[in-house]
Formats: structure tokens, C-alpha cells, sequence
């Protein structure tokens, strides 16, 4: 029972946390778009500031999910007693999935002149959002599956 909760308590620390760094990256391109600044090295900037960030936010739920997978060899838990951790588990990748999704949405509304190559790197930025956002949670519900 405890390794869902690790799996669990792992897929929200990263979700959120990265979804969060996710969004700033994002108002930092949506900065520089209006303001005439789109050039590939303050964007490589960024892009490595936002990596960075992640690797220091993965550091908690990575030890989490090592302490989830230890727990496999424990006896099996009760279909009730995993329902909770992986309901957060689906509930966190379903908001980060529809959070990441609107972000794109609002921010190509807020930004009507921009050219095909910004167009471009944005959705590019967009899918390296949800695979970055996604890993940890994608794990957790493998993980959560696999007790049983």
C-alpha cells in the first residue's frame, strides 16, 4: 500500500512543479515575442535555465518512485486501497495535459502577429512541455500498476 502512495506523491511533485517552470519558460517567450527579441541565443538561454530546473525539481520524485519500486516485492494492496493515490495519479496527468493545452491556446490568442518560424518554436516548446511534464506521472501509473 505504501509504494502506491510513493508513486503517487512522486507523479504530483513533478507534475505540478514542472507544469510550473513549464508556464514561466512560457511568459518568458511570450516576453520576448513582444518585445522584438526573438533571437536563438536568449532563447537557448532560457531553454537551458528551464532544464536546469527541471533536473532540480526531478530530484524528489525520482527518490520517490526508487522507494515506490522497492516497495513491489511488498504483499499486493487492495484494489480500494490504490484507488486514491492513482485517481491523483490520472488527475495529475489529465491537468497537466489540459493546463499545458489552454496555456498554448491563450498565449497564441495574446500573440497574433507572430511569424511562421515563432509559430513554429512555440508549438515545438509545446511538445517538449508535455513530455517533460508527463515522465514522472507516466511512471507512477506503470508503477502503481505493476503492485498488482
Amino acid at each position: 500500500m505504501l509504494g502506491s502512495w510513493f508513486f503517487a506523491l512522486a507523479a504530483v511533485i513533478a507534475g505540478l512543479a514542472i507544469l510550473f517552470a513549464f508556464k514561466r519558460l512560457l511568459r518568458g517567450l511570450q516576453y520576448r515575442i513582444e518585445r522584438n527579441e526573438f533571437h536563438p541565443n536568449g532563447i537557448q538561454k532560457d531553454q537551458m535555465h528551464y532544464f536546469v530546473q527541471i533536473a532540480l525539481i526531478e530530484a524528489i520524485p525520482i527518490f520517490l518512485l526508487i522507494l515506490g519500486f522497492m516497495h513491489l516485492e511488498s504483499p499486493s494492496p487492495t484494489i480500494s486501497e490504490a484507488l486514491v493515490p492513482f485517481m491523483l495519479v490520472i488527475g495529475t496527468i489529465i491537468y497537466t495535459v489540459f493546463s499545458i493545452w489552454m496555456t498554448k491556446k491563450d498565449r497564441l490568442d495574446q500573440l497574433k502577429n507572430i511569424t511562421k518560424e515563432q509559430k513554429s518554436y512555440f508549438t515545438t516548446i509545446m511538445m517538449i512541455g508535455y513530455v517533460t511534464t508527463l515522465g514522472i506521472p507516466i511512471i507512477s501509473f506503470v508503477g502503481i500498476l505493476l503492485l498488482f
